[in-house]
């Protein structure tokens, strides 16, 4: 561009205005707000008053220099390259914002037309005119650079963004985040819902009104340019409610348009819930709780609090009171395993830190001076690693030592009478089978010498002789049957599948003699059945009811006897019916027990045995026995034997 500038001639250089214009036409150019210049190619030769002020100069400074000096690098480029096009006659006019340098630091923006007046080889005359539009240019980077900072928030905020009319009632825009919390898939998703949709219209978490009505009031608040805070209860795509803390920013970009930018809290809320919750229940455990809590440091064995259970425990009305007692004021005992009080006090505070756990048991004397037994259950609290506590559970145990004292005692009398019972039965074992012989030696010898003596002796000798005979076969049949009780506890329960059918069709076989001789009728009903128990027991437990209800018939009646099965989900139950002589209910249960009898020998035989050994058989296979009888109307007796019985 340097074969285009022209030769700075100062004063001695005509002016183009004086030869082509008046005095008039010059006072119009100076006097027009904006700036008029000539160029030769690149030189100033003229400005007026509005273009030099431009330019914070004056018009003798700037004449002669070239007006590249004023231009920034990209624009003097720019211009350089128009000034070549125009010498060739390729362009006449140039309309664009030039950057005008001032200085190091001042910059200015200006609006600049140029025009080619006349042009030679050698000289382009040009005629220009600019107005400064720094505050219009710096105002538009102002706000270039603002909605870039704004892109950039709006992009990588970690809060949701949602740009919400009020008063059409829709969601103009959103952030990546917001899609997020929202979790739809894509913008247009979320775009289509409105405040009614992504704002429930009633929540437990806010029962206090109406959400729709509530968010409607931030559309007046957002309306009046006010910006607020709020909590609130958004939906998600799925249908979820998450409760949000939103801060609400009018953009005044458009009337009632707002930033909702806004965060999920729910998780947040719920743990702060869940901590009041926990918080309001231990704070009532530890109020209400039956046991005494103390709540103390495990480096000074000081209390720190405890509750007003504890008060009670020690006899003391606050907890001042209590924080000043010493072991020693309250422990009965001189030493506890060979410790003083405060030293046993301090090593199950120390076990409690060390293991997590310690568990005492002493009498404390309360300040009214009552004698209690406490339990004292201690343990660690590590919340704080460096500082631990030890939480102390106190309970009183004076009645329950007591009752324990009392069931150790009962204990040991029933060690003693089942000692005692085994020894009996054992003896009646021995003694009941060692008798057989003698009584049968009795009994035989005694009838040699009746016949030996038949008709030698008088009728009084007769009535010994036979009440001696008769005497010693009910002592054989009473030891027969204390030893078949005795058995029953010294063997052992045999188990096998036993089928019910076949043992009572074999039993009714070998009874005979007896049904014949009454006339009786054993009717059997839904007896198809096995069942698990010991075979030669469960036989003795129905020939002795049978038997029963044959001995006890009413007199001209014939037995009817009626044996059933039943089976439930968790044992068999069977009965034995009659149509006897019934048992008086004041006497059912007494039947059961050993040599209890109903009836004298003259009326009806029997040792009293049977019957008791109907129900220990019974409970060896874990089942129950019962009656159910009215005098005069026949007994039925129910039994159960428990399926599955584990009895060895």
């Amino acid at each position: 561009m340097n074969n285009l500038k022209s030769k700075h001639i100062g004063n001695q250089s005509a002016n183009p205005l004086e030869m082509e214009h008046t005095a008039l036409f010059d006072l119009l150019v100076n006097q027009n707000d904006n700036g008029i210049f000539y160029l030769e190619n690149d030189i100033l030769i003229y400005a007026n008053d509005a273009f030099t002020k431009l330019l914070s100069t004056t018009n003798a400074f700037i004449q002669g220099e070239s007006i590249l000096n004023f231009l920034s690098k990209e624009n003097r480029l720019r211009l350089e390259e128009w000034l070549n096009n125009s010498m060739a006659d390729a362009e006449n006019e140039l309309r664009c914002d030039l950057l005008l340098e001032l200085g190091e630091e001042d910059v200015a923006y200006f609006s600049i037309q140029l025009k080619v007046k006349s042009r030679t080889p050698e000289k382009l005359v040009i005629i220009g005119s600019s107005h400064d539009v720094t505050k219009s240019v710096l105002k538009c980077k102002e706000a270039q650079d603002s909605k870039a900072m704004f892109d950039a928030l709006y992009s990588n905020i970690v809060d949701g963004i949602m740009i919400y009319d009020y008063n059409k009632e829709k969601i103009t825009g959103c952030n990546d985040v917001a899609l997020e919390i929202f979790e739809h898939d894509t913008r247009a998703d979320l775009l289509k819902r409105n405040r009614f949709q992504f704002v429930p219209e009633t929540s437990e978490i806010f029962p206090e009104g109406n959400l729709h009505e509530q968010t409607g009031d931030h559309g007046i608040r957002v309306r009046n340019g006010e910006a607020f805070k709020t909590a609130g209860i958004f939906v998600k795509a799925n249908g979820d409610h998450i409760i949000v803390h939103a801060t609400v920013v009018p953009t005044f970009r458009a009337y009632g348009e707002a930033f909702i930018i806004f965060q999920d809290i729910t998780k947040g809320m719920m743990a702060k819930k869940a901590q009041r919750i926990s918080e309001k229940r231990y704070r009532e455990i530890f109020s209400n709780s039956h046991e005494g809590i103390i709540y103390m440091d495990a480096n000074t064995f000081l209390p720190i609090m405890c509750n007003e259970q504890n008060l009670k425990f020690f006899g003391v009305k606050s907890f001042e009171e209590f924080s000043n007692l010493n072991p020693n004021d309250y422990f009965v005992d001189d030493t506890i395993g060979g410790l003083v009080p405060i030293e046993f006090y301090a090593s199950k505070m120390k076990e409690a830190v060390k293991m997590g756990r310690s568990e005492s048991g002493y009498r404390i004397k309360k300040q009214s001076g009552e004698i209690i037994r406490i339990a004292v259950v201690m343990i660690c609290d590590r919340s704080e690693e460096k500082d631990p506590k030890v939480i102390a559970f106190v309970r009183d145990v004076t009645n329950l030592h007591e009752a324990r004292v009392a069931i150790n005692e009962k204990n040991e009398e029933l060690e003693k009478y089942i000692t005692a019972n085994l020894q009996l039965e054992n003896f009646a074992y021995f003694a009941s089978h060692d008798l057989q012989t003698p009584l049968r030696s009795i009994v035989s010898f005694t009838q040699l010498l009746n016949r030996s003596l038949k008709g030698k002796i008088s009728k009084t000798e007769q009535e010994y002789m036979d009440f001696i005979i008769g005497s010693s076969k009910n002592m054989r049949n009473l030891v027969n049957d204390l030893l078949s009780y005795s058995r029953v506890n010294t063997t052992g329960t045999n188990l096998g599948v036993v089928n019910l059918e076949s043992l009572l069709n074999q039993l009714c076989l070998e009874l005979t003699t007896i049904v014949k001789e009454k006339n009786a009728l054993i009717d059997l009903q839904n007896i198809s059945c096995d069942v698990v128990a010991d075979p030669t027991k469960l036989r003795q437990v129905f020939q002795n009811l049978i038997t029963n209800a044959i001995k006890f018939s009413s007199k001209g009646k014939a037995p009817q006897i009626k044996i059933s099965c039943q089976e439930n989900e968790k044992d068999w139950l069977f009965s034995v019916a009659d149509n006897g002589i019934g048992v008086h209910p004041d006497f059912q249960e007494r039947i059961f027990l050993l040599f209890k009898r109903l009836h004298s020998n003259s009326e009806y035989e029997g040792t009293g045995i049977g019957l008791a050994m109907v129900k220990k058989i019974v409970e060896q296979h874990e089942g129950k026995i019962w009656l159910e009888s009215a005098k005069g109307k026949g007994s039925t007796f129910y039994f159960t034997i428990k399926k599955n019985c584990l009895v060895a």
